[in-house]
């Protein structure tokens, strides 16, 4: 164990012990930015603090920076839920299998690069779906065997929408190589069963 911050009463510090490897990335990260590993540790208790205040635990909050940078590094935008029912409703009419096929393609870029930068990209998927898609009620992964049953819920998804989706989704397991045993698409629900 090593100390990071050494006790001082005058100054209101505390001591505290952290394990030596954590002390030595910490070291690095606080070098590379020019600033001391006290000042550096102190930014990361505040900013840890803050995450926790959001309801969600330190690990989660991670999870979602994570999430939302591969979002934004594979080109993700976030769309106002009213634009995006309009634009939907606009081409799915003319352009039906060509907009499944898009979002297909789409979701195998985002499954291919999920494969690559997540140790877990299942947990990734679920965490994507809930930060970027506000209109679903709940996603869920279950593990069953060496099968995966991942499941989305709305209530204010329409068919079209949903069918869109579900056509991403598929895309993601198949950018990640998964065997897909099982899919179900209805109006606000999508059920998918696969194997990594």
């Amino acid at each position: 164990m090593a100390k990071i911050i050494e006790e001082s009463k005058s100054k209101g510090k505390r001591l505290v012990y952290v394990p030596e490897e954590l002390v030595d990335e910490a070291l690095n990260i606080a070098r590379g930015r020019g600033e001391t590993i006290s000042k550096f540790v102190e930014e990361a208790v505040q900013l840890a603090i803050q995450a926790c205040g959001t309801g969600l635990s330190l690990e989660k909050a991670a999870e979602v920076l994570k999430v939302l940078q591969a979002h934004r590094v594979l080109g993700g935008a976030f769309i106002p839920q009213g634009a995006l029912e309009f634009m939907i409703e606009s081409v799915y009419k003319s352009s039906r299998e060509e907009l499944l096929k898009r979002w297909h393609e789409d979701g195998r870029l985002y499954g291919r690069y999920l494969r690559e930068r997540f140790v877990d990209p299942v947990e990734a998927i679920k965490c994507f779906l809930e930060v970027t898609r506000w209109d679903l009620n709940e996603v869920y992964a279950l593990k069953e065997g060496e099968d995966i049953k991942l499941g989305c819920v709305s209530t204010t998804l329409s068919l079209e929408a949903t069918e869109l989706l579900c056509s991403f989704l598929e895309g993601i397991l198949r950018g990640l190589g998964c065997t897909i045993k099982s899919l179900e698409c209805l109006k606000g629900m999508i059920i998918v069963s696969f194997k990594l």
